[in-house]
């Protein structure tokens, strides 16, 4: 019984913690989902100790994996991207989401036509695309490098560029971030 009550507790604190986040209370920018057009999250595969970069883009119902060992591997999409893609629809329903239409309105747009229902709190199972990008720099199948690919996955996206596989020299990567931290250090210092 208490272990139940421990459970229901923290699966209440987890759902609190997301709703909040997407809608803007925990994020460093201070700006809630629905003021943005993509949202950059790094996911853990969890018993594999390899990360990838997922991108939400809200406005084309799109989630873009960007996986620096895709290319190694011939498998079914991962546990840990089905499972987002329904908590990600189970909270944008819950914290009324598709509701805020300040800056979108939600339901006018091509990729959710069909899918939010008269109420926008009852959404369509396939509310969101997975799209695997391919073409991007991957890593050693027996390398640890995956945060490396997540770093540079994300700066190349924030700088609005493609991410493309031609001219990725990873040990070029560890050395620049290494050299950024160390400056970081030295002017915080």
């Amino acid at each position: 019984m208490q272990e139940d009550y421990e459970e229901s507790y923290a699966l209440a604190k987890n759902k609190d913690a997301i709703t909040n986040t997407t809608n803007g209370f925990y994020i460093p920018s201070g700006l809630p989902w629905h003021m943005v057009d993509e949202v950059n999250v790094s996911v853990n595969c969890g018993k594999e100790f390899h990360w990838v970069l997922i991108v939400f883009v809200l406005k084309e119902g799109v989630i873009r994996v960007y996986d620096s060992l895709s290319s190694k591997r011939k498998r079914k999409l991962p546990n840990e991207i089905q499972k987002l893609e329904v908590m990600l629809r189970t909270y944008l329903s819950d914290s009324d989401f598709f509701e805020k239409t300040e800056r979108t309105d939600w339901s006018t747009l091509e990729a959710y036509k069909g899918k939010l229902g008269q109420q926008t709190d009852l959404i369509s199972q396939n509310l969101f695309y997975v799209d695997y990008i391919k073409n991007i720099p991957q890593q050693a199948y027996d390398s640890l490098d995956c945060g490396v690919f997540v770093a540079a996955y994300v700066e190349i996206l924030s700088e609005e560029q493609q991410v493309h596989s031609c001219g990725f020299d990873v040990e070029s990567q560890h050395a620049r971030y290494a050299s950024l931290l160390w400056h970081y250090r030295e002017t915080k210092a």
